[in-house]
């Protein structure tokens, strides 16, 4: 795994007195946003399976009181509370009460997380990211706001969700009849959704769709049901979002985004900020459709019955 880094945070503690030890975590589960935390030295942080912990890492590997994190002069020191599966630091069983890097890898049963310990400056550069993330989310959603046309909408939608998501590529899906057609893309060929080497994911939009949420990986090769798409594998796919759209219980359609390129992990608040900018979306869009009187349909746009059926025998 790359070395721990420094973006995306969500805050704990940021009152803390300026020059107080400090640290951040980022757990990556599998199938789900990644769970990130700062904190101060005030106390020890207990991490564990169960919602009472100060982090709480929802895995069945993970016992329900795992271990704590605990401050002191010379760092943040681990002690594993018993659990089933073990702490490790760095890949090795820290002993009791190790002092931790400034900067490592821990896990916590099969969950990796990322463990970083911040300086005062580094602390209020995390708060000011977290800032301008929601400051993002809103400025897109001023932008949707404004917006007349449904292509035009579609189009920013989309710029929204890969901005939001740091993705590179992705699609607009939207119900056409019966079924659903793909009505906007940005870096994609329409077209290489009906290929089976298509590199993305046709099992997230599908999953969204009929699970009714949205879903996220950031580890691609580790999810079963990824990784068991070789074309998805090759495509060296590091992280994907997919977001369902509805008209209330009707399925409206869906957004999906995916990126290829090394990036902050997409994060339980990008996962909110997400799910209401696409929750904004669904009602200009079912708007937009009604004002404009869209009766005709569009015989360009890929129908994505069409598309299933090529990827029906390669799962997800």
């Amino acid at each position: 795994m790359p070395a721990p880094g420094l973006d995306g945070p969500s805050q704990r503690n940021a009152g803390s007195a300026a020059g107080a030890r400090m640290a951040r975590l980022v757990a990556h589960l599998p199938d789900a946003a990644a769970v990130e935390q700062v904190f101060g030295d005030g106390e020890a942080l207990s991490i564990g399976r169960a919602a009472g912990n100060g982090f709480c890492l929802p895995h069945p590997s993970v016992s329900r009181t795992h271990a704590t994190l605990e401050p002191g002069a010379d760092g943040w020191r681990l002690h594993d509370l018993g659990s089933r599966n073990g702490s490790f630091v760095d890949g090795v069983a820290p002993g009791e009460g190790r002092v931790v890097p400034r900067s490592a890898w821990l896990r916590f049963g099969d969950v990796h997380c990322e463990f970083t310990e911040l300086d005062p400056a580094q602390a209020q550069a995390n708060r000011a990211r977290t800032q301008a993330r929601r400051a993002a989310a809103t400025a897109h959603t001023a932008r949707i706001d404004g917006v007349r046309g449904l292509d035009e909408l579609l189009d920013a939608s989309l710029h929204g969700v890969l901005d939001l998501a740091q993705c590179e590529r992705g699609f607009v899906l939207l119900r056409d009849g019966d079924g659903f057609a793909v009505r906007n893309s940005i870096s994609l060929d329409p077209a290489q959704l009906r290929a089976r080497d298509f590199s993305g994911s046709v099992g997230a939009v599908r999953r969204a769709l009929d699970e009714r949420r949205s879903v996220i990986a950031n580890d691609i090769g580790g999810d079963a049901w990824l990784s068991a798409r070789a074309s998805v594998v090759a495509g060296g796919l590091s992280a994907l979002v997919c977001l369902p759209l509805f008209d209330g219980e009707r399925a409206l359609g869906a957004i999906y985004a995916d990126r290829t390129r090394a990036a902050a992990p997409i994060t339980r608040l990008d996962q909110e900020l997400l799910e209401a900018f696409a929750e904004r979306a669904a009602l200009w869009i079912v708007a937009r459709r009604a004002s404009e009187l869209l009766g005709a349909r569009d015989d360009a746009a890929p129908d994505w019955g069409a598309i299933l059926a090529v990827h029906q025998d390669a799962r997800p």
